[in-house]
Formats: C-alpha cells, structure tokens, sequence
C-alpha cells in the first residue's frame, strides 16, 4: 500500500504596512470653496460697474443728473482772506455785494452726500467740503463762492475746474485735473493745474505765474507787468503784452515747437522779465 505525498506547506504572507486612515466626510476639504466666494465677489463688483455706468450713459444721453439733487448755502463775516479747500467740484469765485462771504452750492448725489462748512478764526474765512470720495456712487457739484473784491484769496481742488472773475486781491489758485481761468485780477496771481490749460484774462497784475503739465498756458495783459512766468510741458504758451513799448528781458524756449518773440521788444539788461516756456508746444510772447 503506497503512501500519498504530502503537499508542501505555504511560506506565510507578510503584514501590509498600514496606510494612512482615510478622512472621514467631516473632514474632506469644501471643494472650490474659495473659488466660488472670489467668483461671488468678482460678480457683485461687475455688477456694480455695470449699473454705475449704465447710470451715466443715461444721464449723458437724457441730458439730466444722478440721484438726489443737492442744494447747499452757507454765509459768514469775512476776514482779511479767504481760504477755501474743497475737492471734487467746479469752483466760481466773483465778487460778494456785502461785507461778508456767500457760498451757494448745486449739483446731484448718489451715495455719500456732498457738504459744506464755513467760518472765520484769526481773520482768515475757511470754507470746505465737496464730493466726498468714493468707490462706487456719483457726485456733482459746481460751487459759487462770493468774497469782498479786494481779499486775497487761496483756493485748492481736486478733480473739478476754477474760475475767478472781478477779484482785485492776490489770487492763488490750485487743482489737479481741470482748467483754470481768471479775469480782470489786479493783484498778483499764482494759478497752476497738472491737467487742464490756464487762462489769464485781461490782468492788471504786476507778477503772474501760470503753469499746468498738460494743457495750454495763455496769459493776457492789459497793464505792463514787472515779472512773468507761463510754463507748460505739453501745450502752447503765449503771453500778450498791452503795447507800451516797454523792453523786457524774455527767455521763451520750446523742445519742440516754434519761438516768436519778435514783436515785443527784447532787452537783456531790462528790470521787466518774461519766462515762457513748454515742451510740447509753440511759445508766443506778442503785443496786442
């Protein structure tokens, strides 16, 4: 009787290393959750965009104004100057029938709403306000303020035009983007914009320094001044002289441009001096 073969045993199966625990639903990451608060973000800012400027393209075309009208008003005794500090708004300066400062204020808000404050402390008539800045709502104002003829006056804007018409004080006068123009002025005069021209009309002053960084400088004289300076870097510089005959010393230059001093007479030893100068641009210092 044969014995049967005993089948060979099976070596034994090595432990698996176990594998880091899987993480349970509570702990699995929200997918794309970031992603989608940028893109919620992303949608409400394009939206915003989109309605502001549908706004403005209805009021351009229709003619009328955004949001609530604006009406403000405000007076007060006169010091011996003015100074006013309001950005965001077109400006008007004239002549005040009284002894004291009158401040009217019209225009259209939507969002912030513009404002105004006046008063005077240690002679000198503060008024301030205007468009407060914002990142989305619209704001326009245009601002008259009416002072004594005679006071000096010191304007700084932002972001809005001035005008100075009948003021016989010394001017001085500043903004950012937008032009400026005076008229009539017999004291002296310091106007300068980085983006707009300037315009001094029919002066009287003796000292006049007009400047901007882009835009045309024209300064017209109708008495002879004593010292001038009308620079540009982009734009025209002319200066016209009452003719008197009168000799003055003229550095009028341009980078690229044309010179014409030709008809006022020159004089490197004359007291009276005239810098016209620009870039970008012809320079003209005429008679006439």
């Amino acid at each position: 009787m044969s014995a049967s073969a005993t089948p060979p045993a099976r070596p034994p199966v090595p432990p698996q290393p176990a594998g880091p625990p899987r993480p349970t639903a509570s702990q699995q990451p929200a997918p794309h959750r970031r992603g989608r608060a940028g893109l919620i973000v992303a949608v409400v800012v394009l939206g915003l965009v989109i309605l502001t400027g549908a706004g403005l393209l209805i009021a351009l075309f229709t003619g009328g104004s955004l949001g609530a009208p604006v009406h403000l008003a405000a007076d007060a005794e006169a010091g011996s100057s003015v100074d006013v500090r309001v950005p965001n708004a077109a400006l008007r300066f004239e002549p005040s029938p009284d002894s004291q400062v009158h401040v009217r204020a019209d225009g259209s808000s939507l969002g912030a709403t513009p404002t105004l404050a006046i008063g005077t402390a240690n002679g000198v008539t503060e008024v301030t306000g205007g468009c407060p800045s914002q990142w989305f709502g619209l704001c326009s104002l245009n601002m008259t303020v009416s002072l004594p003829a005679g006071l000096s006056l010191t304007a700084d804007g932002v972001n809005g035009q001035i005008e100075v018409s009948g003021l016989t004080g010394a001017l001085r006068l500043t903004t950012t983007n937008g032009a400026i123009e005076t008229t009539g002025s017999l004291g002296r005069v310091e106007v300068h914009t980085t983006n707009g021209a300037v315009r001094v009309r029919d002066t009287g002053s003796r000292r006049v320094v007009a400047t901007t960084t882009n835009g045309a400088v024209e300064v017209d004289f109708r008495d002879a001044p004593e010292a001038v300076e009308a620079r540009s870097t982009n734009g025209s510089v002319t200066v016209r002289m009452p003719a008197a005959g009168l000799a003055y010393l003229v550095d009028a230059r341009t980078t690229n441009g044309n010179v014409d001093t030709g008809s006022v007479p020159s004089d490197p030893s004359a007291r009276r001096t005239v810098i016209a100068q620009t870039t970008n641009g012809d320079v003209t210092v005429t008679t006439g």
